[in-house]
């Protein structure tokens, strides 16, 4: 973990490409278009609902699913993040996400597969044969020559997603690390949050090797990550204190109300677990000594 790591961010080199495009869905046109998909002019993009269960049967979940909003109507992007070769269930879950868009939303769909080493892409480009005359499904592959150089800080600071991207694929050379540095600090200066994300998403998918040459240039170059670091590192055990100390108490609500032979409803316990203003909680330890029913507890 990173200086900057917190609590509750995607820390998983599979998490984080996927969440570029819930952060940014418009980067999804972006790629397409450099992959040579024609849509037309984009005027919007949102994320939407990656699920592709209609019942309750199977789950079925693709990683990400964007929704862009073009001159011609709405365009659907299923976005697929793939660090093995282990392919043997997308061949059937594939055409299924891409189906499940389409009819959804009524609008053609486009499957994007995020596969970072060149072996995997490579797998991942294989067609796919439905057993249906005129119906295979070729996955598009983001390839490196798809995504830009990105070592403009202006540039990455507009597109912070993309900026992210750039370093998965390029970050390496001097020149993208320096612009990962300035971009940093430019995005710091307008909102610190967003800067957080940037810097541990880089740091979450670029080689080791790169991300200590990283490290020793931000602690050195940048304006903002001593001082940051620390207010954020401070931040996050204090939150992480506060949730605890929330959660015993949680605990002990519920131990007092067992000890006594009080029954507590599936909903009532979530609402006690899932509780975290402290002073609320406190309150609930000294009713639950001397309630007779649960109900009782929340008036």
């Amino acid at each position: 973990m990173n200086a900057y790591s917190v609590p509750g961010m995607p820390s998983q080199a599979h998490d984080i490409p996927a969440e570029l495009f819930r952060w940014s869905p418009r980067i999804a046109g972006h790629l397409l278009t450099e992959m040579g998909i024609k849509i037309s002019e984009i005027h919007d993009a949102s994320e939407v609902s990656e699920s592709c269960t209609d019942h309750k049967t199977s789950e079925y979940m693709a990683d990400a699913a964007v929704l862009l909003k073009t001159q011609d109507g709405p365009w659907g992007v299923v976005v697929e993040v793939q660090r093995n070769d282990r392919l043997h269930d997308k061949q059937y879950t594939w055409p299924l996400y891409l189906a499940t868009l389409r009819a959804r939303h009524e609008c053609p769909a486009t499957l994007l597969v995020i596969a970072p080493q060149p072996a995997v892409a490579r797998a991942c480009a294989a067609t796919i044969e439905t057993g249906h005359p005129g119906y295979d499904l070729t996955p598009l592959v983001l390839r490196p020559e798809h995504v830009p150089v990105m070592t403009d800080p202006d540039a990455i600071a507009a597109e912070p997603a993309m900026g992210v991207l750039s370093a998965m694929f390029h970050a390496g050379p001097d020149d993208t690390l320096d612009a990962i540095v300035h971009a940093h600090d430019k995005i710091a200066e307008k909102d610190r949050a967003v800067a957080r994300r940037y810097h541990d998403w880089v740091s979450a998918l670029i080689p080791e090797a790169v991300r200590k040459s990283l490290e020793e240039k931000m602690k050195t170059e940048s304006r903002w990550y001593s001082e940051t670091a620390q207010a954020w590192i401070a931040e996050g055990k204090a939150q992480g204190i506060a949730e605890g100390e929330a959660v015993g108490e949680a605990k002990s609500v519920l131990l007092i109300l067992e000890a006594r032979g009080i029954t507590v409803t599936d909903e009532q316990r979530q609402r006690v677990l899932t509780c975290t203003d402290l002073q609320q909680l406190e309150t609930w330890v000294r009713r639950a000594a001397t309630i007779s029913s649960a109900d009782e507890l929340f008036n």
